[in-house]
């Protein structure tokens, strides 16, 4: 009877190990599972909240495209508005161009000192007879180098400007005349000073003054990148 109680006991203690060697696996492996499945919630999770965003950049980009096509129609009247404008017919530089071509004349897209210091003498000095160019110079801001304190004050408010100066002589009526010119010019040209010098026999006339452009406006698709 001895022996056999030994032989339970043993019996049991092995059924105990067994228990708790299965306890253990199962333990560990639910432990696993759990650890998985916790793994995969935050994915789901983080791509959830990644597609959600995704989804918003699209409806915002698809709002200003709706925005942008219902002011076609708007702008496309405006534009047909202004070629009928009288004031804007009246000044054309050429009776062939459309009305909008004035506007463009009056604020061209690029600086182009060149071709502006070749416009003051062609089609203001030149065309008034008796005038005499004795100097002419333009300017753009970057080009112009150290200044006074003033004139880059002047620069930073107004950067998209060309500077000139102009010196002429004549007559008082034509140099008159001159300024008239620049007064009706279809060209944004603002005069900040002119001092007239006597001679024996003529007048000399210096202007300082800026003429003004616009840049052109870019149009172009951007790429945004939606980080998770």
């Amino acid at each position: 009877m001895s022996a056999n109680n030994k032989d339970v006991a043993v019996r049991k203690r092995q059924q105990i190990d067994s228990s708790r060697k299965t306890m253990f696996v199962f333990v560990a492996g639910a432990a696993f599972l759990a650890g998985i499945a916790l793994v995969i919630s935050i994915f789901l999770i983080q791509q959830i909240v990644f597609h959600s965003k995704v989804i918003i950049e699209k409806q915002s980009t698809i709002f200003r495209l709706d925005k942008n096509l219902e002011s076609v129609d708007e702008l496309k009247k405006n534009v047909r508005v202004l070629e009928t404008n009288s004031a804007l017919n009246s000044v054309k530089a050429n009776s062939e161009n459309s009305a909008l071509q004035t506007v463009l004349d009056a604020l061209p897209d690029n600086p182009n000192a060149d071709a502006f210091g070749a416009s003051i003498k062609n089609k203001f000095v030149d065309t008034v007879e008796g005038l005499t160019l004795d100097n002419l110079s333009v300017t753009s801001p970057n080009s112009r180098g150290e200044e006074s304190e003033d004139n880059n004050s002047e620069s930073a408010d107004s950067p998209n400007t060309l500077h000139f100066s102009l010196e002429v002589s004549g007559s008082a009526d034509k140099l008159r005349e001159l300024l008239t010119k620049f007064e009706r010019s279809i060209r944004v040209i603002e005069l900040k000073s002119f001092e007239i010098h006597t001679s024996e026999d003529k007048l000399s006339l210096t202007i300082q003054g800026v003429a003004y452009y616009e840049p052109a406006q870019k149009i172009h698709l951007e790429k945004k990148v939606v980080k998770p």
